[in-house]
C-alpha cells in the first residue's frame, strides 16, 4: 500500500481538520485540536488536494490558484497562519506557514509549498528507495536529496541523514527558494 501511495502521487499525509473560525484571541480547545489532527491532506506535485473527510467536501488547491482564495480555503482545514514572509533579496518568494507546512507564492499566485512533520511520510531512507518512484537526485548539492516521480510531476525531498533508518526530512515541490 505504501508503494502505491508513493507511486500515485499524493502522498496521503496527516493534517488537521475543518472546524468553525473562532477569536484570534481565544485559545483552542483541546477537543478542536484532537479533531485536527484526524483530516488528511494530499500533496502532489501539481498542488495540495483536502480529501473529503470529516464533513469536508474535496478541496482542490492546485498550483496557480490566487492567494487569498488558497489562503481562506486551506485555513478552513489548518486554522489560523502562525507566520510568514514577503520575500526580498535572493529569494523574493513569499510565504504563509501553518506547523509543518509553508505555502509559496509570487505574484499573489500559489506557486509551491514546502513540507516538514506531520506532513511528511514516516518512513526510513532504505524504504523510501525501495520504491521504484523514488531516486536519489544525482550530483545534489543538498545531503539525502531525492526525487519522487519525474519531471514536471516530480516532488522533492531530502533525508535526515544518510543511513538507511534516516528519515524523511521535508518535502517540496512547485516554486521554492533551496539555497545550494
Amino acid at each position: 500500500m505504501r508503494a502505491f501511495v508513493l507511486l500515485a502521487l499524493p502522498l496521503a499525509l496527516a493534517a488537521c481538520s475543518q472546524q468553525p473560525e473562532t477569536d484570534g484571541d481565544a485559545p483552542e480547545s483541546a477537543e478542536t485540536a484532537a479533531a485536527r489532527e484526524n483530516v488528511t491532506l494530499d500533496l502532489q506535485a501539481t498542488g495540495i488536494v483536502v480529501p473529503p473527510q470529516e464533513g469536508i467536501e474535496q478541496l482542490d488547491v492546485p498550483f496557480g490558484s490566487n492567494r487569498s482564495a488558497t489562503e481562506a480555503t486551506l485555513a478552513n482545514v489548518l486554522g489560523a497562519a502562525t507566520g510568514g514572509h514577503e520575500g526580498e533579496g535572493d529569494c523574493a518568494l513569499q510565504t504563509t506557514e501553518y506547523p509543518g507546512l509553508t505555502l509559496i507564492f509570487q505574484e499573489e499566485q500559489f506557486v509551491g509549498y514546502m513540507a516538514s512533520a506531520p506532513y511528511v511520510p514516516e518512513l526510513g531512507r532504505a524504504e523510501m528507495l525501495g520504491d521504484p518512484g523514488v531516486s536519489l537526485v544525482a550530483d545534489s548539492t543538498l545531503d539525502g536529496e531525492f526525487a519522487i516521480g519525474t519531471g514536471e510531476t516530480t516532488i522533492a525531498g531530502k533525508f535526515s541523514g544518510e543511513d538507511d533508518t534516516a528519515q524523511v526530512e521535508r518535502l517540496w515541490a512547485g516554486e521554492n527558494c533551496i539555497f545550494r
